[in-house]
């Protein structure tokens, strides 16, 4: 019978001898994979090199510094990419009208493959991979003239086809693009136009490559998803007068959507300072919005063809404040040239959103006189729109060429103002209208604007509504005003040389008994009707357009027609020649009647 201590030194001489084969085994494994390892670098280097080459019809090359192989985590990195275009193929391309929108240059400090499995890679044709990550990439895209789509590529075979011969399949389950500089450049219109991010992130999911994938509607170029997002992100303005600031911006292929929070439109210089830097009349704007939203962007159109299609853009929260300053010189130019539905079609994106819905929004705009030295002021808040049909592209215009809006919002703070504003797209001359109601306000309110740039206070005054129509173009407004009030009194005033405001009285008193009219309706009972009319000169833009024409309106409503203030100059100069105690006199029996009015229509 063996013994127990020869029983166990047998068996540990047998669990040596398999450990020892073991180790021998892994060393032989280790040493082949990684032999095979030092073997496979070239022929994988070589392999991209050719297959980046091919794929692309000779138009880019690809080249690195160094590749690593790691056959036991079944990773890979390259370090030190470059992925350029080859030049004399794409001048060869250019000339026969085949080459592409875009191209791109790209740099990459270093690029790792996860879970590839390199020996699949060789023998099977099959790249699968688990994540890729790209460190540092600085990418340049270049817009060059479109081609004519007319004109077919000579190679109609698909992506997965070019690439058959060296990858029958590359399925990558996630992409992850850390810290880009990111450079679009467009050589479109001469001298280029370049638009730059940085610190953007890309995040791609499920790019799936092979025979079938081409033709999945589901999928972005090959992608289920691409999302983008970029922090914390400033620049400043190509004018240089504005630093231009958001916090976030995110975009995803799968849900059609981009989103900007935070963004901000900050003046360089303070109001006054601001001017300094601007040769000519020009508006100093102050922006911060809460949020933008696009939804249902076709990006494959976008990309492809660089047309924006989307259902709906909102805005969320907006706040604009506008300052000018009139001591600088009218523009020479016709101001009308920035008319919204020209400045549409001037823009150099081919655009068509369905709604365009601005929420909970205000507007504040201030304007210097250098004759008074002071600041006139109209703001208006708890704006809501929608404008329908914004779009530039000629062939959707044809189906509707009218862009139609529609605006709700409190006039100084307080008064409800409905607004309706369209623009006819395709006319020669710029047709447009607009109509309005407002609802019962404080004419005081209106000293805000009146004292500073018209030299007229209103002491009194009840408005019980107002509302306008107006039909427009390029020059001529013509409509009609109806504003109901009544008990209004105003003060013309006068500035000394000392920048100090007076009340001109005997102007005033003229301009009260004689010239306006203190109520509508009028005592007997019949409704004025102003009647709007006004031309346009080069130094009006659209929005100081709209308020001047409905100005005439106002002016002849309340009496203060042209007509009638040559017969206030008449009636000035005759009351000005009586004597002290007749002007007196005129005064009392003025005042008299006056409260006899306004006692009746109180006891009515």
């Amino acid at each position: 019978m063996i013994s127990t201590e020869k029983r166990q030194f047998k068996f540990s001489k047998r669990l040596k001898a398999a450990l020892g084969f073991a180790l021998v085994f892994l060393f032989l494994v280790f040493s082949a994979l990684l032999y095979l390892s030092f073997k496979l670098e070239p022929v994988v280097a070589m392999r991209l090199k050719e297959t980046v080459r091919t794929s692309t019809n000779d138009l880019y090359r690809i080249s690195f510094s160094d590749i690593h192989l790691n056959p036991f985590a079944g990773s890979i990195r390259f370090d030190n990419i470059e992925f350029t275009p080859n030049d004399s193929t794409y001048q060869n391309l250019l000339k026969r009208n085949l080459h592409p929108t875009h191209l791109y240059s790209i740099s990459i400090a270093s690029l790792t493959l996860k879970k590839a499995h390199p020996i699949k890679v060789y023998f099977d044709k099959e790249l699968h991979l688990r994540s890729l990550h790209i460190e540092r990439p600085v990418v340049k895209v270049y817009y060059q003239n479109p081609r004519n789509d007319s004109n077919e590529p000579e190679d109609k075979r698909s992506t997965w086809q070019r690439l058959a011969k060296y990858l029958k399949v590359i399925k990558i389950e996630e992409i992850f693009f850390d810290n880009i500089d990111f450079k679009y450049i467009d050589r479109s219109s001469g001298k280029p136009e370049i638009d730059g991010v940085k610190n953007l992130s890309i995040n791609i999911k499920d790019l799936l490559i092979d025979s079938l994938s081409e033709q999945d509607k589901s999928r972005f170029y090959f992608t289920k998803e691409i999302f983008v997002k970029v922090k914390n992100h400033e620049y400043v303005s190509r004018d240089k007068l504005y630093n231009i600031t958001f916090e976030n911006l995110s975009i995803s292929s799968s849900n059609k959507f981009a989103l900007v929070k935070g963004l901000k439109v900050i003046p360089r210089y303070p109001d006054m300072e601001f001017y300094k830097f601007v040769k000519e009349r020009k508006a100093r704007m102050h922006l911060n919005l809460n949020g933008a939203r696009l939804l249902n962007i076709d990006f494959k159109r976008l990309v492809t063809k660089r047309q924006l299609r989307a259902s709906s853009l909102t805005l969320f929260n907006a706040d604009l404040n506008v300052f000018l300053d009139l001591r600088n010189k009218r523009p020479e130019y016709d101001r009308g040239r920035n008319f919204p539905q020209i400045a549409l079609g001037r823009l150099g994106l081919n655009t068509t959103i369905d709604t365009v819905s601005i929420l909970n929004s205000a507007l504040d705009y201030s304007e210097y006189t250098p004759i008074t030295a002071r600041r006139g002021r109209v703001f208006f808040n708890k704006i809501n729109a929608s404008i329908y049909n914004l779009s530039n592209d000629s062939i959707s215009l044809r189906k509707h060429a009218w862009t139609r809006s529609k605006f709700t919002m409190l006039f100084y703070g307080k008064s409800k103002l409905n607004l309706n504003l369209n623009f006819n797209l395709l006319s020669p001359s710029h047709r447009y209208n607009y109509s309005g109601h407002l609802s019962t306000m404080n004419a005081k309110n209106f000293n805000l604007l009146s004292r500073p740039l018209a030299l007229l206070r209103i002491n009194s005054g009840k408005i019980s509504e107002a509302s306008f129509s107006v039909n427009a173009d390029y020059r001529q407004s013509r409509g009609r005003l109806i504003l109901k009030y009544k008990d209004l009194n105003i003060g013309l005033l006068r500035i000394d040389s000392n920048k100090v405001l007076h009340k001109q009285m005997l102007r005033s008193l003229v301009a009260n008994n004689v010239l306006l009219k203190e109520s509508n309706p009028s005592s007997d009972g019949v409704t004025r009707i102003g009647k709007i009319s006004y031309s346009r000169p080069d130094s009006i833009a659209f929005f100081g357009y709209l308020w001047q024409s409905i100005y005439t309106g106002l002016r002849e409503t309340i009496g203060l027609s042209q007509e009638r203030e040559q017969e206030l100059v008449d009636q000035f100069r005759s009351f000005n020649q009586k004597t002290a105690d007749e002007r007196d006199r005129i005064r009392d029996k003025r005042k008299v009647r006056r409260k006899v009015r306004r006692t009746t229509k109180m006891a009515r």
